[in-house]
């Protein structure tokens, strides 16, 4: 490939946003669930505790799931849309897919 044709692409275009190392969405749903539990339930030992439990764990969770994969939720997210539209496999009376014969194509 000639240099000068060359665009230099830097890492920051093609990384996924994370936040803390998971997912952006998930970490801002993670923490208004817990500002609802703090917020909404009132301040109460146990409200507490399942709120640093769900900060932790979750987080945790969340982090190790990125690692993973750092688009999980994105394509799950895709993956609830086109369920309907692609099935898994092919049926076994399906119709094969047609072929077309471009050797036989004139001007």
């Amino acid at each position: 490939m000639d240099s000068a044709l060359a665009t230099p692409l830097h890492a920051s275009l093609v990384r996924p946003i994370l936040l803390g190392g998971a997912e952006r969405e998930l970490v801002l749903v993670n923490c208004i669930v817990i500002a609802v539990l703090v917020l909404g339930i009132g301040p109460h030992p146990l409200t507490f505790l399942l709120a640093a439990l769900l900060g932790t764990l979750g987080h945790s969770a969340m982090v190790l799931a990125a690692r993973f994969d750092p688009q999980m939720w994105q394509v799950y997210r895709r993956h609830l849309v086109y369920q309907t539209f692609y099935p898994a496999r092919a049926l076994h009376h399906a119709p094969l897919a047609p072929v077309h014969c471009f050797a036989a194509r004139t001007r």
